[in-house]
């Protein structure tokens, strides 16, 4: 597992290096984890699914936290799966 990046609210953003296509990252945080879709290089970046208490403003949140920093996601997924 890479960490990509840790949100403001301290997430970790990460790629596991036993995943799958299509590229994508987890959101891992207290009380949940949601997946989204990178549709890299240009994005746009999509929620896949998540599961737990979170709220959709921060489902949201976390979901322009990952657009911002799309390239770095990218080259993440890119150098771990080619």
């Amino acid at each position: 597992m890479a960490t990509v990046f840790r949100s403001r609210r301290r997430f970790r953003v990460v790629v596991y290096s036993n995943d799958h296509p299509p590229p994508h990252v987890h959101a891992i945080g207290p009380d949940g984890d949601a997946r989204f879709l990178l549709n890299c290089p240009h994005g746009p970046v999509a929620l896949w699914d998540y599961e737990g208490s979170w709220t959709l403003a921060l489902v949201r949140e976390l979901g322009e936290e990952i657009a911002a920093r799309l390239t770095d996601c990218c080259d993440t997924w890119s150098a771990i799966h080619g």
